[in-house]
C-alpha cells in the first residue's frame, strides 16, 4: 500500500459520516488528459506541471526507488524524458522549473550518493545533469520542493532536512551552490514547499513543522538569507502545517494554505501581508462540500480568483477541487471521482490556453494516478518564464497562436524589437520608458493580455 493511500484512509475514518451525502459540483468540466499505466518509472504523477516553450506540459512522477521526468502534450500525448533511480536520484515530488536558458531544473528527494537527493537539470530533449548531491548534512537532504529561477538569475530551493538541516540553497548561472540560510526550530523546521520572490525581491515560503508552537510558520527573507519576518501557527483557527508555499495576488499581499488546523482542523486558507501578518480567509470543514487537508500551493487565476486543491474530502473522499476570491468567498469546483483520480498533492498550473491542468498521484483507469484538466472557459493569454527584467534585455514569454505576431507591448510601450521563435513561443526586448504592467502581444487571432504584470526592475 502505497504511502499516499495509507493517508488517504486514514483521513477517510473522520469523513466517513459527511460522506454520506452525495456532493458533486461538476458545473465545471474535468477531464483526464492521461491515466499512468504504472510501466517502469512512470507510476504516480506528482508535482506541478510546468508549460514549456513547445507548449507541451513538464511533470514527474515519483517511485520510492526510481521516478521519472516526462513531457505531455495538452491533449494527451505522453512522452517519458528520463527515469530516475540510484545516484541520478529517486522520487522528484516537486515537479520542475523552466528557466531561461531553456533547460528544466528540479530535485529528487532521494537518491544520489547520500540517499538524501540531488538537484538536477534536465534539457527539452531528456538530456540529465546531476547538479548537487545533498549529504543530508550541513548542506540540507530530502529536498521535495523545486527550486525557483529568481530575478538575478540564480534558482533558490529548499530541503526539508529533518533529522538533517532545514536549508534554504543557491545554485549559480556558473554552477556553484551554496547554503543562503539554515532555519532553526524557532524560525520553522521541514521546508517543503517551494519558495516565491516577491515584488518587492524578497523571498516567501513556509515551513511545515517548528515555529513557536510546532505547528510551522510562514516566513520572509532576502536572497542573501536574513530572515525578515515570519509567523508561527498556533495550531488553533489560524491553521496548522503548511507545506505549500505561497503566492502574491494582485492586491500585494501573499495567500497561501495550512494542511491542518482552523476550527474544524481539516486546514485552512490564510492571506499574509508582506509584513508577515497573517488572516485566515477560511476554514476546511472536511465534509463533501469542501474538502480537506490541502498540501499544495494556491494559483492565481486569469479571471482573479485562486484555484486549488485539497488531498481529501469531498463526495468520494478522494479530495477536490476549489475557488477562492482574495476576500474569501468559497466555491467548491469538483470532487474527484476514482475514475479521475485521487489524492491531488500538488498545485494547478494555468496553461496559456487558458485551461487548468494537475496531477492526481493515484486512481485513474489503471489506478496508478491522472494527469487532468479543469476547465473553467477563461480565455487563452501568454505568460512569462521569468516575470521580472530589466530595459534593453530580453523577455521570454510563452503562449498560443503567437506566429503573425505584429506588436509587443509593455504596460502601454511598443517594444521596438521582438522575435516569434514559434506558435507557442517569442522573445521581446524591454523598451526603454516601460513601467511595471501586463504585456500584451497583438497576433492575428487578437490580443494576448499576460495573466501577471512584467516587473520593471533597476
Amino acid at each position: 500500500m502505497s504511502y499516499w493511500k495509507k493517508i488517504r484512509l486514514g483521513c477517510a475514518l473522520l469523513l466517513l459520516l459527511p460522506l454520506l451525502l452525495d456532493v458533486r459540483a461538476k458545473a465545471q468540466t474535468v477531464s483526464v488528459v492521461y491515466s499512468s499505466n504504472g510501466s517502469g518509472a512512470s507510476q504516480y504523477p506528482e508535482g506541478t506541471l510546468q508549460q514549456g516553450r513547445d507548449g507541451k506540459l513538464y511533470g514527474t512522477a515519483i517511485g520510492l526507488t526510481s521516478g521519472a521526468i516526462f513531457r505531455l502534450t495538452p491533449t494527451g500525448t505522453f512522452d517519458r524524458l528520463f527515469a530516475l533511480g540510484g545516484t541520478n536520484g529517486a522520487s522528484p515530488s516537486s515537479g520542475v522549473t523552466l528557466a531561461n536558458d531553456g533547460n528544466y531544473y528540479g530535485s529528487a528527494t532521494f537518491g544520489g550518493s547520500a540517499g538524501e537527493g540531488v538537484l538536477f537539470k534536465v534539457t527539452p530533449e531528456g538530456a540529465y545533469t546531476v547538479l548537487h548531491e545533498f549529504s543530508g548534512g550541513s548542506d540540507g537532504g530530502t529536498p521535495e520542493g523545486a527550486p525557483i529561477q529568481a530575478s538575478d538569475g540564480n534558482l533558490y530551493g529548499t530541503t526539508h532536512g529533518q533529522p538533517g538541516a532545514s536549508t534554504i540553497y543557491k545554485y549559480t548561472r556558473s554552477g556553484t551552490y551554496s547554503i543562503v540560510a539554515t532555519f532553526a526550530g524557532t524560525q520553522g523546521l521541514a521546508l517543503v514547499g517551494p519558495l516565491f520572490q516577491g515584488a518587492d525581491g524578497n523571498l516567501y515560503g513556509t515551513a511545515s513543522e517548528g515555529g513557536a508552537h510546532g505547528f510551522g510558520t510562514v516566513f520572509k527573507m532576502t536572497t542573501t538569507g536574513t530572515v525578515l519576518s515570519f509567523y508561527s501557527f498556533t495550531g488553533g483557527a489560524d491553521g496548522a502545517f503548511p507545506s505549500g508555499g505561497v503566492i502574491q495576488g494582485p492586491d500585494g499581499n501573499f495567500y497561501g494554505m495550512a494542511g491542518g488546523g482552523g476550527k474544524y482542523t481539516f486546514g485552512t486558507v490564510f492571506k499574509i501581508t508582506s509584513r508577515v501578518a497573517v488572516t485566515t480567509l477560511y476554514t476546511f470543514q472536511g465534509g463533501p462540500g469542501d474538502g480537506a487537508f490541502p498540501n499544495c500551493r494556491l494559483v492565481q487565476g486569469t479571471d482573479g480568483n485562486l484555484y486549488g486543491s485539497t488531498t481529501s474530502g469531498g463526495a468520494d473522499g478522494f479530495g477536490t477541487l476549489f475557488q477562492i476570491s482574495t476576500s474569501g468567498a468559497y466555491k467548491l469546483l469538483y470532487s474527484f471521482e476514482a475514475t479521475t483520480g485521487e489524492i491531488p498533492v500538488a498545485a494547478l498550473l494555468q496553461d496559456t490556453n487558458g485551461t487548468f491542468y494537475g496531477t492526481a498521484v493515484e486512481g485513474g483507469a489503471n489506478g496508478y494516478g491522472t494527469i487532468f484538466s479543469l476547465d473553467m472557459g477563461l480565455a487563452p493569454f501568454v505568460s512569462f518564464v521569468n516575470s521580472t527584467g530589466r530595459v534593453g534585455k530580453t523577455a521570454q514569454i510563452l503562449g498560443q497562436g503567437l506566429t503573425g505576431t505584429t506588436s509587443v507591448t509593455f504596460n502601454g510601450v511598443a517594444a521596438a524589437k521582438f522575435s516569434v521563435v514559434s506558435d507557442t513561443y517569442m522573445t521581446a526586448v524591454v523598451p526603454a520608458g516601460a513601467t511595471t504592467g501586463a504585456v500584451v502581444v497583438a497576433t492575428p487571432a487578437g490580443n494576448l493580455t499576460s495573466n501577471v504584470s512584467f516587473r520593471i526592475s533597476k
